[in-house]
C-alpha cells in the first residue's frame, strides 16, 4: 500500500515539474491574444536612398522612422509606422519589396507589448 502511495506522489511531482519547466517557454511566444512589437526601421529604406542588402523600399511622407514589426504568432509579417501625431499606420506591400503608407490610422500596435 505504501509503495502505491509513493509511486503516486512521485508521479505527481514529476508531472508538476514538467509543467513548470514548460510554462516559461510557452509564455515567451507572441500569440494572437498577446502580440509583441519591436522596432524594425533598419529593414527599410526611402525610395531615393542607395540600395542596402536585405532592405525594402518604403514610400512614406515620414521616411523610415518609427517603424515596428508586429508579431501576433501567426507567422506573417506585419509592419506599422507611427506618424508625428502618435497615430499608427499600416504598411502595405503592393509590389515585391515595395511598401506603401496607408493614410488611415490603425490601433493594432496599441494592443501589443514592446518586445
Amino acid at each position: 500500500m505504501r509503495s502505491a502511495v509513493r509511486r503516486g506522489l512521485s508521479a505527481a511531482a514529476i508531472i508538476a515539474a514538467g509543467i513548470t519547466a514548460l510554462a516559461p517557454a510557452a509564455a515567451a511566444r507572441p500569440t494572437y491574444y498577446d502580440p509583441v512589437i519591436t522596432p524594425c526601421s533598419h529593414l527599410f529604406r526611402a525610395p531615393l536612398e542607395a540600395p542596402r542588402p536585405r532592405t525594402d523600399v518604403y514610400w512614406s511622407p515620414f521616411g523610415t522612422a518609427n517603424i515596428v514589426c508586429y508579431d501576433d504568432g501567426s507567422g506573417t509579417e506585419n509592419y506599422y509606422q507611427r506618424d508625428l501625431w502618435g497615430g499608427w499606420h499600416d504598411m502595405n506591400e503592393l509590389a515585391p519589396g515595395q511598401f506603401f503608407y496607408v493614410i488611415f490610422n490603425s490601433t493594432m500596435p496599441d494592443q501589443a507589448t514592446w518586445g
